[in-house]
């Protein structure tokens, strides 16, 4: 899931961070940024509503997903005298979601998540197929993305999605995404995506899969 709060005014000046490919050795330092970054997002409070647990839980999701995107996509990284401060996960079209090899090869990873949610495990599981299901085929889908919750609107989210725009418009696909922050709306909006169709409820009171997608553009 993507997330990412409002950032400043273009004027200021960038961050000092350099952004750079996801390393085996700072994946569990990367996904530890995205569960921070994502803790109070709708759809994981929703998901894993114990509050003392949410981040560990998440943690053990992310280091899941980044691992996947290591070998079968892009993942890349923000990072600050060489501790990483932001994160994204990318998969060119095709790429998601995983195929049953491997999800086999995450057997071990599975098992400590569904471990850790325990009794929200079910729903963690619809929420992936729905999220899975709306992917399109042709598009590069943006899996994750977040920053360190104390780094947060002073560019390094735009710093990563520049890098995400360098891979998708070089192959002039498409990029697609979702949130369920209704306020990451108006920031992806910013950067060129649009809600492209009806909002999908986890309950009937909310809280809602925003899926936004992305036009291709041509390089520059």
């Amino acid at each position: 899931m993507a997330a990412t709060p409002s950032e400043p005014p273009a004027s200021r000046p960038a961050p000092p961070d350099v952004v750079e490919p996801l390393t085996r050795a700072d994946l569990p330092a990367a996904a530890a940024v995205l569960a921070a970054a994502l803790a109070d997002d709708p759809g994981f409070r929703h998901l894993f509503p114990v509050d003392s647990r949410r981040e560990s839980e998440l943690r053990a999701l992310y280091r899941m997903t980044l691992s996947d995107a290591l070998r079968y996509g892009l993942t890349y990284v923000t990072k600050l005298d060489g501790v990483v401060t932001g994160a994204v996960a990318l998969y060119a079209p095709g790429g998601y979601p995983m195929t049953a090899a491997r999800w086999w090869r995450q057997a071990f990873r599975i098992a400590a998540i569904a471990l850790r949610t325990r009794e929200h495990s079910f729903g963690l599981i619809k929420f992936g197929d729905l999220t899975a299901e709306g992917v399109p085929a042709d598009a590069w889908y943006v899996e994750a993305l977040g920053v360190r919750p104390d780094l947060q609107r002073a560019g390094r989210g735009k710093l990563l999605m520049a890098r995400v725009f360098a891979d998708i418009d070089a192959g002039e696909a498409p990029g697609y995404l979702e949130t369920t922050k209704p306020l990451n709306v108006t920031y992806y909006s910013a950067l060129g995506y649009a809600e492209t169709s009806a909002r999908v409820a986890l309950t009937p009171e909310g809280p809602w899969i925003i899926p936004m997608a992305r036009d291709p553009r041509k390089a520059a």
